[in-house]
């Protein structure tokens, strides 16, 4: 059997990736998220968890295992660390998308990430989705969503790549600036890639 089409869903924080990952969802198309596979990893991953605690030191560890919020602050002000963090998680998350792919049957399949191009994982990847929104909206969707403060966002945007650099790399962007419906696009999207 054929394998699926790996279709890539990446946009920066607040763009509004995984409100679009959800209507692909409710079509019945396989989401992979890394951004939550990542984040399992850090919890459960005794290997992962060792890893990144010798990295980044000791303080950043809470009853045997990793204060997330600790380390967002190293992470997310610095992008020489935000490299450090995901040479230790990207391996383990490709590898793991890997063996779910083996297991879809369907046409295609999405992989949901904050991080295909700084990881260099569009390169592995058939199409890529990009999901855009003007700044001001993805700083007040974060603040309202994570609980952070306008100037934590800012700084959490400014360490991640700028989507107008990648846009000529997205073979689909989708526009989610909150003045026209979302699942129109995707449904046009969506009937695109069941023709490949």
């Amino acid at each position: 059997m054929k394998k699926p089409y790996k279709i890539g869903l990446t946009g920066g924080i607040g763009s509004g990736k995984s409100t679009i990952a959800q209507i692909f969802k409710s079509i019945e198309i396989p989401i992979f998220n890394s951004d939550t596979c990542g984040k399992e990893l850090l919890s459960n991953d005794q290997d992962t968890i060792r890893n990144i605690i010798h990295t980044f030191g000791h303080h950043i560890e809470k009853n045997n295992l990793i204060d997330k919020e600790k380390l967002s602050e190293i992470v997310f002000s610095n992008k020489e660390k935000i490299e450090q963090l995901n040479q230790i998680i990207h391996p383990k998350v490709k590898l793991k998308f890997e063996s779910w792919v083996k297991q879809q049957t369907s046409h295609y399949i999405i992989k949901e990430s904050a991080l295909l191009f700084e990881t260099n994982t569009h390169q592995l990847l058939d199409k890529i989705i990009l999901v855009k929104a003007p700044v001001d909206i993805r700083i007040k969707r974060v603040c309202k969503r994570d609980n952070r403060t306008k100037q934590q966002v800012q700084k959490i945007i400014a360490n991640q790549i700028d989507p107008n650099s990648i846009t000529q790399n997205a073979d689909y962007i989708i526009n989610n600036d909150e003045k026209t419906l979302l699942t129109p696009k995707i449904i046009k999207i969506h009937n695109i890639l069941n023709q490949l």
